[in-house]
C-alpha cells in the first residue's frame, strides 16, 4: 500500500512514530498507576467504549524497550519507569480515541497518504519520501504496515480535536529574539594548559603527611563492612551436564527451518503515475526499448534515486506489488499494478535467489543454542532441589556441591558493593557486584542461611552472613602509602593551577597563542574534551578577561579574545525555529490540560498488575 509516495501537503503529526511518548502521568494528572485504579484484568487502559488489553501494552513496552534500552532486559526496563511512560502515553491516546469516536471524526485516503508521505523519518536527504526507508523502520521498530496507519488515524483525528485549542497558540515575540541572540553569541578564546603530573611532585615529608592526613583524616575511614560466604548456581555453570542428543538437534532444525532460511531478494526500480493513462504511456515506451530512468526524468522529472526501490523481499512488499516483481525476469518491465499511492511501473535489476542450511551447516549453532535453553531449565530444578536440601539440613558446602554450583567469600564489603577503600570489590566472577546478593549480605541475620534467591543473568544463590566490623576511624599507618599518593595528586593539582593563574598574571604570555575555533555556549565549535568547561568560563567573563578551568588532568587558562554577536540574518532565521519550539511546548501544555478534562469525561480506568504479571511472567 505505501510503496511508493513521492508528494503531499505538510502535515504536523507523527514526529514519534515508534512509540507514543507524549508525556507519562505526572505530566497530565491521571495519578499514581503502579497502584491501579478499577478496572477489569481484561482491560489495562479503558476510556468509554476504547480500551487496550493488557497483552497489547505489554506488546508496547517490549516494542519500546528493545528501540531505547536495547541493552536492557525486561526487569531492568521496568525499573527506570518505562511501563509508568508507556501506560500513560498510551492512556492518553485512548482518551482522545474515545472523544474521537464520541465527535464522529473521520480520515481521508488523502489525509492519511500526506501525512505519511511527508513525516521527515521516512525521507531521504532531498526530503523525498523514500519507500525503503519507510520498510526499514517500521520493520526495525517491529511495527506492521496496519499497525502504523491505525496510529496515523489516530493522530490525525486528534489533531482534528486538538487543532481549534492550538491555533490560538504563540509565542512572545521579543522574548524569542532575546533568547535567540543570546544563544547564537559565540567567543573566541586563547588558551594555555598545565598538566597535573603527580610524578613530578616529590614525595611528602613526614610533617606534611601528618598535617594532611589530619585535616583529611574522615575520609578515610573504614565504613561498617561484612563478609560473608556466597553458594550459588548458574545456567552456565552447569551447561556441561546438559546433554544434547541428535533427535533434539533435528528436532529443533526442523521447528526453527524459518531461522535458517535466506529469502529470495530483488532489486527493484519503479514509477508511479496518478493515471493509468500515464502509466501505460511509460510501459509502452519501455516495451519499445527506452531507458527506464529515462523514462522517468520525462514523465515524472524523477532522478536516479527517486526511481530506486532497492532491495526488497517478497513480505516487505503489499500484495500487488509483490506479485508483479516476484513473478517478473530480470530487466523486463512489469506493470502498471495499483496501489493506494498511484500506478506502478517497475522493473526488476537483479535477483538474489533464497536458500535453506543443511544441518550440518547450523549443528554447532542450533547445539549451542539448545544446551543454553536446557540448562536455564535444569537450572530452575536444580534451584527446587537446592532449596529442599537446604531445608532438609544440608550444609552449604553439601547443597551447593550437590547442585553443581559454586561457593566464594567476599571480605569486607560495604552497603553499595565497595571494599573499605571505596573501590569495587575485586572479584572475577562479578558475584560481589550484583545488587541483589549486595543487599542479601546486608538484610541477612550473621550467622543463619537466607532464603535462596534470584540474582541476574540466570542465577540463584544463598548467603551466608559470617561477619561484621563496625565503621571505624583508622590511623595513618593503615593507610599511608594511599594518603601519600593522595597528597601528592593534590599537590600535582595546586601546582598545575599556579603555572595556570602565572600565565593569567602576565597577559604578554598569551600574545603568541593561536586563537581558537569560535563556540557556542554549550561548548559546540570547539574542539576539546573540556568544551563545555571551558565555554561555562569563556562566556562567563568580559573580553580580554581570563579565567583557570581544572578538569583534574590539566590546569587551563583561559583568555577571552573575542565576543561575537550573530548575524541579524541568522537571528531572523533561527526565531522561526525558536518560536516553533516554544509553541510547540505550550501547545503540549493545552493538550495536556484538555487530556485531564477528557479523562474525567470518559471515565479512564487504569489496571496495570496484569501487564506487569505479564511481564515479569515472560522471565520466567
Amino acid at each position: 500500500m505505501l510503496q511508493a509516495m513521492r508528494s503531499g501537503a505538510k502535515s504536523p503529526i507523527m514526529k514519534a512514530f515508534l512509540v507514543f511518548l507524549a508525556g507519562g502521568f505526572a505530566l497530565w494528572g491521571v495519578g499514581d498507576i503502579t497502584t491501579g485504579l478499577i478496572g477489569g484484568s481484561d482491560k489495562a487502559v479503558s476510556a468509554s467504549d476504547e480500551s487496550l488489553s493488557p497483552r497489547e501494552v505489554a506488546l508496547e513496552f517490549e516494542r519500546a524497550r528493545r528501540n531505547y534500552l536495547p541493552n536492557s532486559s525486561t526487569g531492568e526496563a521496568l525499573q527506570t519507569g518505562l511501563l509508568t511512560e508507556i501506560v500513560g502515553s498510551l492512556s492518553r491516546a485512548v482518551i482522545f480515541n474515545a472523544e474521537n469516536n464520541t465527535q464522529g471524526l473521520t480520515v481521508t485516503r488523502s489525509m492519511q497518504r500526506d501525512a505519511v508521505a511527508n513525516e521527515a523519518n521516512f525521507q531521504d536527504d532531498m526530503g523525498t519520501f523514500s519507500e525503503g526507508r519507510f520498510m526499514q523502520t517500521l520493520a526495525s521498530a517491529g511495527i506492521s504496515e496496519a499497525e502504523y496507519l491505525g496510529r496515523v488515524d489516530s493522530s490525525l483525528k486528534r489533531d482534528q480535536l486538538t487543532r481549534a485549542l492550538a491555533s490560538g497558540v504563540a509565542s512572545n515575540k521579543s522574548a524569542d529574539n532575546l533568547l535567540t541572540k543570546y544563544e547564537l553569541q559565540q567567543r573566541v578564546v586563547k588558551m594555555q594548559s598545565f598538566a597535573v603530573d603527580a610524578d613530578s611532585i616529590n614525595a611528602p615529608s613526614d610533617a606534611d603527611l601528618d598535617a594532611y592526613f589530619s585535616e583529611n583524616k574522615s575520609s578515610y575511614d573504614a565504613p561498617m563492612v561484612r563478609s560473608a560466604r556466597v553458594g550459588y548456581i548458574s545456567a552456565p555453570l552447569i551447561e556441561a551436564d546438559v546433554k544434547i542428543s541428535e533427535n533434539m538437534v533435528e528436532d529443533a532444525f526442523g521447528t526453527r527451518i524459518d531461522e535458517f532460511s535466506t529469502p529470495e531478494t530483488r532489486v527493484v526500480r519503479q514509477m508511479v503515475f496518478d493515471n493509468t493513462e500515464k502509466a501505460d504511456e511509460a510501459r509502452a515506451r519501455l516495451d519499445k526499448g527506452d531507458d527506464f530512468n529515462t523514462v522517468a526524468a520525462d514523465m515524472l522529472n524523477w532522478t536516479e534515486n527517486d526511481v530506486m526501490l532497492g532491495t526488497v523481499t517478497r513480505d516487505g512488499l503489499d500484495g500487488a506489488i509483490a506479485d508483479a516483481v516476484f513473478d517478473a525476469d530480470v530487466n523486463i518491465a512489469t506493470g502498471p499494478v495499483e496501489s493506494l499511492f498511484g500506478h506502478h511501473v517497475l522493473i526488476v535489476d537483479e535477483i538474489t535467489e533464497g536458500g535453506n542450511a543443511t544441518l550440518d551447516d547450523v549443528r554447532d549453532e542450533i547445539t549451542r543454542t539448545l544446551r543454553s535453553e536446557e540448562a536455564i531449565d535444569l537450572l530452575y530444578e536444580r534451584a527446587n532441589l537446592l532449596e529442599d536440601d537446604i531445608a532438609s539440613g544440608a550444609s552449604l558446602d553439601e547443597a551447593i556441591g550437590k547442585a553443581g554450583g559454586k561457593i566464594i567469600t567476599i571480605n569486607d564489603i560495604d552497603r553499595n558493593g565497595f571494599d573499605i577503600d571505596g573501590k569495587p570489590m575485586d572479584d572475577d566472577s562479578d558475584v560481589a557486584q550484583d545488587s541483589a546478593i549486595i543487599e542479601a549480605i546486608w538484610i541477612n541475620d550473621i550467622g543463619s542461611l537466607s532464603v535462596l534467591q534470584e540474582a541476574s543473568e540466570d542465577m540463584f544463590f544463598i548467603v551466608d552472613v559470617t561477619a561484621e566490623t563496625d565503621a571505624r576511624p583508622r590511623m595513618l599507618d593503615e593507610v599511608k602509602d594511599r594518603a601519600i599518593k593522595d597528597l601528592m595528586f593534590v599537590q600535582a593539582i595546586k601546582a598545575a593551577r599556579a603555572s595556570a593563574e602565572a600565565a593569567i598574571a602576565n597577559p604578554i604570555s598569551f600574545d603568541s597563542i593561536e586563537p581558537s575555533a569560535k563556540f557556542r555556549r554549550n561548548g559546540m565549535g570547539l574542539d576539546h574534551e573540556a568544551a563545555r568547561l571551558i565555554a561555562n568560563t569563556a562566556f562567563g567573563q568580559e573580553n580580554g578577561a581570563s579565567g583557570v578551568v581544572e578538569t583534574g588532568t590539566e590546569a587551563i587558562a583561559v583568555m577571552t579574545s573575542d565576543i561575537i554577536e550573530a548575524e541579524q540574518t541568522e537571528v531572523d532565521e533561527t526565531n522561526k525555529m525558536v518560536a516553533d519550539i516554544m509553541k510547540n511546548a505550550i501547545t503540549e501544555d493545552v493538550i495536556s490540560f484538555m487530556a485531564i478534562n477528557l479523562s474525567q469525561k470518559h471515565d479512564l480506568q487504569i489496571n496495570i498488575e496484569p501487564v506487569r504479571q505479564l511481564l515479569v511472567g515472560s522471565q520466567q
